[in-house]
């Protein structure tokens, strides 16, 4: 059956901050929130939306966060479908989780405008515009059954709460050999996968259900999944409160009343149910390792950086707040199984050249989409030289590829970081001998110089010095990416015997209270201060743009952060240039952007 939808269209690349800015997530709700949609890319969207319309974009639609709240404001405001050439992970997860139809279809986006009206016939899996009919993607049955049933939840309460069934198991027989020989080859994912779900093998495409580990949430989006919790499922209990981490780092400590009655749900949740609960002590994936990431786990966080867990060989990856309750309620996750990059990594970086140089040159290279639902499994003796430190800032920016997450196998050197904090592995993974991997990429480390990526896209990047000479009015050092202590002691050396530019504000948040004391113990953090940075708590600060350091129009920042998205740190007309550490703080001496050798 077909129905006839009004267009709005939008383009490529259109991330989750441009759908719903990041200030107002916060909010007690999504009818709250819905009046902001899309508000800097079309100021009358919000008001003018009406129920059955279709969104029309291009490629990559529903970039960055893993927040739930840009499919939801658009159900909210009465969305029928999105259809895009193509979609971010999580978001096209996310809409599935929550009932919003997905539709992949390419060729469409030329033939339509906002305003004009498509047929959609979702079930046949056509759409129809100007006398057109144009073919789309139907999606598996797993997830047909999902938005069929109105939602992941709704689909889980006529199951009486329970998980079974909740994916459509794959077929381990038909991997085995010839005379029941042992099961092919496989991927460092593909094994994770498997065990946790109980197979002796898998294959990319499946889809599964697999046992988790570890369940992290944070301020951006909790309160939402326990207003589910208490108010949605039918039969709300935790199936392992042992296993759930909450950590307030967004905002904190609140900036306002409704920020303060979030984090108050989540302080009161976690007490009542006896949840690890963090305050005040740093950013979220910053005290999953410190703290609890363990090789081998399989472990879900309502925010999209949480591949940083794959540094340490555990797999780790971003959800909503939809997803997360259902991991709450039954212990599980679906997952299908995604195919494996193989990037070899080789050489030593030159001095002044950082991990976070490296990554930013592989963005650039491959796309912000160019890992879409791939793993990233990073090898060779330039991986074995890195401290755990630069490993987790090559995982943690792996979802700005796209990618499901980041593998890299855990050596003796991961091993002793973590038996230094008294922990052990689960298990140690590494990819088989003739693994199939989607393609593999080289780069010989010993050849970066300085990156940094321009705005408003992270896979814009250039040599850092291509970007020389632009003014700026902030600069950044902090984040789940780049606030560590190699981070602040390199900034901290680059500082010597030089001051902050006058006209500059130079904040640094340290990624951990850990961090911080380590800093102030070595002199790193007196060094930074003397110099004239602003030092603040350890939180996500001015990375995602609400609390600290909020810039207005026309100002440009240079960050340690992960995203530079239009209006990520600030006003929509503020611009966010992303660089290393060492290239932030030169710049912040410099008044411009600039390299350390430039100084």
């Amino acid at each position: 059956m077909s129905t006839a939808a009004r267009v709005w269209k939008f383009g490529d690349d259109v991330d989750t901050d441009q759908i719903i800015p990041s200030q107002y997530i916060i909010l007690p709700s999504v009818e709250e929130m819905k009046a902001h949609a899309f508000e800097s890319l079309n100021a009358d969207f919000a008001a003018a939306a009406r129920p059955g319309d279709v969104i029309v974009a291009g490629g990559n639609f529903g970039s960055g966060s893993s927040r739930e709240q840009a499919p939801a404001v658009l159900k909210a405001l009465g969305i029928r479908a999105v259809v895009a050439e193509s979609f971010a992970r999580i978001f096209f997860r996310n809409a599935i989780n929550i009932g919003l139809p997905v539709v992949l279809c390419g060729g469409i986006q030329a033939a339509v405008e906002s305003g004009d009206e498509i047929e959609l016939d979702l079930a046949g899996g056509l759409l129809r515009a100007g006398g057109k009919a144009y073919p789309c993607t139907r999606l598996p049955e797993h997830m047909q059954a999902i938005l069929a049933a109105g939602g992941l939840v709704p689909w889980l309460n006529a199951r009486g709460g329970q998980a079974k069934g909740a994916a459509a198991p794959g077929a381990p027989a038909s991997h085995k050999g010839q005379g029941g020989a042992a099961p092919p080859a496989m991927t460092m994912a593909e094994k994770l996968i498997a065990d946790h779900a109980g197979l002796p093998c898998v294959r990319p495409g499946e889809i599964h259900t697999v046992e988790l580990d570890r369940l992290m949430t944070n301020d951006g989006t909790t309160h939402l999944t326990i207003g589910m919790y208490q108010n949605d499922l039918a039969r709300p209990a935790l199936a392992d409160a042992s296993k759930l981490v909450f950590i307030i780092d967004h905002n904190s400590p609140a900036d306002t009343p409704k920020t303060a009655a979030a984090h108050k749900t989540m302080r009161d949740f976690a007490k009542e149910h006896g949840v690890t609960f963090y305050e005040g002590k740093g950013v979220c994936h910053q005290l999953m390792v410190e703290n609890h990431v363990c090789p081998g786990e399989f472990i879900i966080g309502a925010d999209s950086h949480t591949c940083s867990y794959g540094a340490l060989g555990a797999f780790g990856t971003g959800v909503g707040c939809t997803d997360f309750l259902f991991g709450m309620a039954t212990g599980s996750t679906w997952v299908m199984v995604p195919e494996t990059l193989r990037f070899h990594l080789s050489g030593r970086l030159p001095e002044g050249v950082t991990a976070r140089d490296a990554m930013l040159r592989i963005i650039g290279d491959v796309g912000a989409d160019g890992c879409g639902y791939k793993v990233m499994e990073f090898v060779g003796d330039g991986v074995a030289a890195m401290s755990v430190d630069e490993r987790l800032v090559l995982a943690n920016l792996a979802v700005e590829a796209g990618a499901k997450t980041a593998l890299m196998e855990a050596d003796e050197k991961t091993l002793d970081w973590l038996a230094k904090r008294g922990r052990q592995p689960k298990k140690l993974y590494k990819s088989d001998e003739g693994a199939a991997f989607a393609a593999e990429y080289h780069y010989d480390l010993s050849q970066m110089e300085p990156m940094a990526a321009r705005p408003h896209h992270i896979d814009d990047v250039v040599p850092a010095k291509a970007a020389a000479g632009v003014k700026i009015d902030e600069a950044f050092l902090g984040s789940c990416n780049n606030g560590r202590l190699e981070d602040l002691r390199l900034a901290a050396e680059v500082l010597k015997g030089r001051r902050v530019h006058p006209m500059v504000r130079f904040i640094v948040s340290p990624a951990s209270n850990e961090v911080y004391e380590a800093a102030l113990a070595e002199g790193v953090i007196a060094a930074l201060a003397e110099a004239g940075a602003m030092v603040v708590n350890a939180n996500c600060s001015v990375c995602w743009g609400s609390c600290q350091g909020v810039l207005g129009p026309g100002e440009v920042l240079i960050s340690t952060g992960t995203r530079n998205f239009r209006g990520r740190a600030g006003h929509r007309d503020s611009f966010v240039y992303l660089a290393s550490a060492a290239t932030v703080a030169a710049s912040a001496v410099k008044g411009e952007i600039a390299t350390a050798d430039m100084l």
